[in-house]
């Protein structure tokens, strides 16, 4: 069920392109003139459209074209690639194509260009093993192709040579994407392509881009008997970037002293906090960056943090750039932060 012929001068046309008028004048010409054919064998065409109402393009008699049958699920998403691309400035076209060599030809479900750039969008509705998804996606960067990958099963590598989303939903309630690890994001197909065309598909801690500092607080009284001082601590500092947030605690915090230094100028005057710097803990035998009594400036360590959680507050927010030291935080703090995301607009503009 190809969406896309070709007129007698080799020109394409897809069937989402026509107006039901266009689409009927068509197939009242082709049926006289038989001028029609399929891109992947040269066959005679004939006109169709689905009980669902898609339209599209079948050969006119079964022959030896090994192309398989699509189904119905497969063709509205090219399609709505095909839109996504084409709205980013792309020009896109379905089933294209191509080889990595003599004996490696490859048929992309769509395939779009801009510039220097060029990328080849997979549908894969049919269960196939993660070998042969990266044995693909090899051949595509061997021709000078950036695969994109759409996924009905779940379990495919995450890696950054490897951009793919899980697609879920269905005809009737309308598709979406979700982005892994498990449910990391899931947003409407269309706006996940629209993203992904418009660059906003991103792996990785983004190398340019803002973030925005969150410091949480709470009161809680000295722990030492003889002061007792109703002090303020602070509980924890998130870093929020896109749909992201990674989280530091104090003494986390003080393993990355630009970052540390960044919140220290920022903290409100008169807002009952004890002084955060190096102390030393006795029980753990050695000095970390710490939350203090503003009175009698005893060390308060994480399990007290942790105990006013639920009682935490925002004591100041502001936007910072994601320059390299935040970047290296937030990647020592996640272990590389090694997954993709979909970012908003504006979030990765300088």
């Amino acid at each position: 069920m190809p969406l896309r012929c070709l007129d007698p001068t080799g020109q394409s046309l897809h069937a989402f392109d026509l107006s039901e008028e266009q689409w009927r004048a068509l197939e009242r010409a082709n049926r006289v003139a038989r001028h029609l054919r399929m891109p992947c064998c040269q066959a005679a065409v004939m006109l169709k459209t689905s009980r669902r109402g898609t339209r599209f393009f079948a050969h006119k008699a079964a022959g030896t074209c090994a192309t398989a049958p699509e189904r119905e699920e497969h063709l509205r998403l090219k399609a709505m690639a095909v839109a996504a691309a084409r709205a980013n400035g792309w020009e896109a076209q379905t089933e294209v194509a191509g080889a990595a060599g003599p004996d490696e030809p490859w048929r992309a479900d769509l395939l779009a260009r801009k510039g220097r750039h060029v990328v080849a969008v997979e549908f894969q509705w049919s269960a196939q093993t993660a070998e042969e998804t990266m044995r693909r996606q090899e051949r595509y960067r061997r021709s000078g192709v950036r695969g994109l990958w759409l996924l009905r099963r779940s379990d495919f590598p995450i890696t950054r040579d490897l951009p793919a989303v899980r697609i879920g939903g269905d005809l009737e309630r309308g598709f979406t994407a979700i982005v892994p690890p498990g449910e990391h994001q899931e947003l409407p197909m269309a706006a996940f392509l629209e993203a992904a065309f418009a660059h906003r598909f991103r792996y990785g801690v983004p190398s340019r881009g803002r973030a925005e500092l969150t410091v949480r607080a709470a009161w809680t009284p000295c722990w030492h008997e003889r002061c007792h001082a109703r002090t303020r601590i602070v509980t924890q500092v998130e870093v929020t970037f896109g749909p992201n947030t990674c989280g530091f605690s104090i003494r986390e915090l003080g393993q990355h002293p630009e970052l540390l230094r960044r919140v220290l100028d920022r903290l409100p005057p008169a807002a009952g906090l004890g002084r955060i710097k190096r102390r030393y803990s006795k029980a753990l035998e050695e000095s970390y960056i710490s939350n203090g009594c503003i009175r009698c400036d005893r060390l308060y360590g994480e399990h007290f943090e942790a105990d006013v959680r639920d009682d935490e507050e925002v004591l100041c927010a502001f936007p910072l750039p994601l320059s390299d030291d935040v970047r290296s935080a937030i990647k020592a703090q996640q272990d590389g932060f090694e997954q993709w995301s979909v970012y908003p607009p504006g979030v990765l503009a300088v």
